[in-house]
């Protein structure tokens, strides 16, 4: 009788390590590496022209060069997991761990989602101490192609367009990167992918420069964690999204600076 119940789980477990193959550390490098390389040359190339040549609002600018990136990890996220065998709305959604939140995910969420912020302030007020000490400059927190005054009256309907460029920047990058790629890598490497993941998710941010990089350091590294801990996509777009998606608005609406 046990033999009854065995053997069909160990013939789902065979299915699905025939499908979700362990992935080399050169594909790996190459799924990250290539949109990091584009996600350079639309920020110190391509950005820097609309704004000085067609003359485009700075924030217009970032987001049309971001859907160039953040549209593409999307529809190529569910090209390969298609491509794997993957076909009905169920398997996809499986494949890429996107199940229904339970209480844990949530604690999971939250926490990670706080302590991103935390150690990004700690991290903001410790180079404000440098400053005041010692005149060591600040950190930067917007890079040059990014910077723009906060909106005014009818600028203020860009955040129409940034709600497209934020769909596709969250669910493009989660769906490719913790989605499609980190349980491959969790079958290659283990406990260790969700850092292998992290360090090639800063590869990815390279394009904003050094000081932002450090800024981005907690999200970077928290979140693939969280992620990997939980084996649920969703936690890794609401974190995202959180951590996103206010700070842009209260900065565009100059609440913040």
């Amino acid at each position: 009788m046990e033999q009854l119940f065995i053997f069909p789980f160990l013939t789902l477990l065979k299915s699905m390590n025939r499908i979700i193959k362990p992935i080399s550390t050169i594909l790996s490098f190459l799924l990250f590496g290539i949109p990091s390389a584009v996600f350079v040359i639309i920020c110190r190339v391509l950005i820097p022209e609309l704004n000085q040549n067609y003359q485009l609002h700075p924030a217009l600018s970032w987001f049309i060069g971001g859907l160039l990136v953040f549209v593409p990890l999307f529809v190529l996220a569910f090209y390969l997991v298609r491509k794997d065998g993957y076909q009905t709305k169920e398997q996809i959604y499986g494949r890429m761990r996107l199940q229904k939140m339970s209480s844990r995910d949530w604690k999971y969420t939250l926490i990670s989602t706080l302590a991103v912020m935390m150690l990004t302030g700690a991290i903001m007020g410790f180079t404000k101490f440098l400053h005041a000490q010692f005149g060591i400059s600040e950190i930067e927190t917007t890079p040059s192609f990014m910077q723009f005054e906060p909106f005014q009256g009818n600028e203020r309907f860009l955040l129409l367009a940034w709600l497209a460029m934020f769909f596709f920047n969250i669910f493009g990058e989660e769906l490719m990167w913790r989605g499609y790629i980190l349980p491959r890598q969790e079958i290659s490497l283990g406990n260790s992918a969700w850092f292998f993941n992290a360090v090639l998710w800063v590869l990815f941010h390279i394009c904003f420069g050094i000081q932002l990089l450090i800024l981005l350091i907690p999200i970077l590294f928290i979140l693939p964690w969280a992620v990997q801990k939980t084996q649920n996509t969703w936690v890794g777009i609401y974190i995202h999204a959180l951590v996103n998606g206010p700070s842009f608005i209260m900065i565009s609406l100059g609440i913040i600076g």
